[in-house]
């Protein structure tokens, strides 16, 4: 029997790489000086805190307490480590390696929700939660991608 932890930690995991995201964002907005990106960017910031609003509803209706801090990150987390990236690339301010790097943090993002969807263990009202945030996370990737120059 799958206990209610696991399902929390999952969510929990979740939770870091939306925080992951916003933070790679904020630095994205602090370091571009493309106003299109600057907007397109807060979107994204918006977007995964709704996202991590979600998850913290079903995190504490499953367990009452257990949501991970608003500035919790995993460092072992593959999303981490594509941010890491995105904050590196960004000092040159190129557009295309701004959006490249985006993206490439997207795919980590599309990569981890895809897998948490898998998971035979969560509840299916969790997962249609979960696939919803996957969509918008993919045209979010879709969006960053049409966005470089051909």
């Amino acid at each position: 029997m799958i206990k209610n932890e696991e399902i929390v930690d999952d969510l929990n995991e979740l939770v870091k790489i939306n925080n992951d995201r916003i933070q790679g964002y904020m630095k994205a907005v602090e370091d571009t000086e493309d106003t299109q990106l600057d907007h397109l960017f807060n979107e994204m910031i918006v977007q995964s805190q709704n996202f991590r609003s979600q998850l913290a509803d079903h995190i504490v209706r499953i367990d009452g307490s257990a949501v991970t801090e608003a500035t919790s990150t995993d460092v072992s987390s593959k999303i981490h480590r594509a941010w890491i990236d995105i904050k590196s690339a960004l000092t040159g301010k190129d557009r295309d390696t701004v959006l490249s790097s985006v993206t490439f943090g997207e795919d980590a993002a599309v990569e981890a929700y895809a897998e948490a969807v898998e998971k035979d263990h969560l509840p299916a009202y969790i997962k249609e939660d979960l696939t919803k945030q996957l969509s918008e996370l993919k045209a979010s990737r879709e969006k960053m991608e049409s966005l470089k120059s051909k």
